[in-house]
C-alpha cells in the first residue's frame, strides 16, 4: 500500500471525523434542548423540523440518544485513524486498517435505518442528522477504498487457517484412534504371552 495515499486518506478521515463530531455534539445539545421543551433552529422550515425528529422514538436506542452514539462513533473513527497515522509502521495498528472500515460500515447501516425512519416513519427531515450520515458515508467510502482489500485478505486468511485447522483436527483424530488401536493390540499381545 502506498504510504502517501494512506496518509492522505487518514488525514481526510480525521478531518471529516472532527466535523462529524462537532455535528453530533450539536445534535446532542439540540436533543436535550428539544427534550426540555425548546425548539430546533429548523422548526419553521417545512419538512425540515429536526425537533420532531429528535423528539421521536427513533431518536433513542435503549434509552440512549442516538446523537451520543454519533459522538462515540466519530470519536472512534478519529482515534483509529489518528493512531494509525502516528504509528503506521507499528504492527499493532494493522488492526486499525480493519476496524476503520468496519466502524464506518456499522455507522452507515445505522444511518440508513435512521434516514429511512425520517423519510417513512417520522415524515420530517433533520438536516444535521443528514450531515452526520453524509459524513459517515464519505468516511466509509475512503476507509473501504484504502483498506477494503485488508478485510478481504484477513477473511481469506482466516478461512484458509480454518481449513488447515480442520485438516489438523482430522489428522489428530486419526492419530489418536491409531494410538488407541495399537495400545489395545499391545495389551492383547501381552495377555497372550502370559
Amino acid at each position: 500500500m502506498d504510504t502517501q495515499q494512506e496518509d492522505r486518506t487518514l488525514t481526510i478521515i480525521m478531518i471529516l471525523s472532527i466535523i462529524g463530531l462537532i455535528d453530533s455534539i450539536y445534535l446532542s445539545y439540540l436533543h436535550h434542548l428539544v427534550a426540555g421543551g425548546g425548539g430546533c433552529p429548523t422548526q419553521n422550515l417545512p419538512g425540515l423540523d429536526c425537533g420532531v425528529v429528535l423528539a421521536s422514538d427513533q431518536a433513542k436506542l435503549f434509552g440512549i440518544p442516538v446523537a451520543w452514539l454519533g459522538v462515540l462513533g466519530f470519536i472512534g473513527l478519529f482515534s483509529l485513524s489518528l493512531d494509525r497515522y502516528l504509528n503506521m509502521d507499528s504492527e499493532r495498528t494493522y488492526y486499525n486498517t480493519i476496524l476503520l472500515p468496519i466502524t464506518g460500515i456499522i455507522g452507515t447501516i445505522f444511518g440508513v435505518y435512521l434516514t429511512y425512519a425520517e423519510a417513512f416513519i417520522i415524515n420530517q427531515w433533520c438536516p444535521f442528522c443528514l450531515i452526520a450520515f453524509g459524513l459517515t458515508l464519505v468516511v466509509t467510502f475512503f476507509a473501504l477504498k484504502t483498506y477494503g482489500s485488508e478485510i478481504g485478505l484477513q477473511l481469506k486468511n482466516s478461512n484458509s487457517a480454518k481449513t488447515d485447522s480442520d485438516q489438523e483436527n482430522v489428522t489428530n483424530v486419526y492419530n489418536i484412534s491409531d494410538s488407541i488401536i495399537n495400545r489395545s493390540k499391545i495389551g492383547n499381545v501381552e495377555e497372550e504371552e502370559e
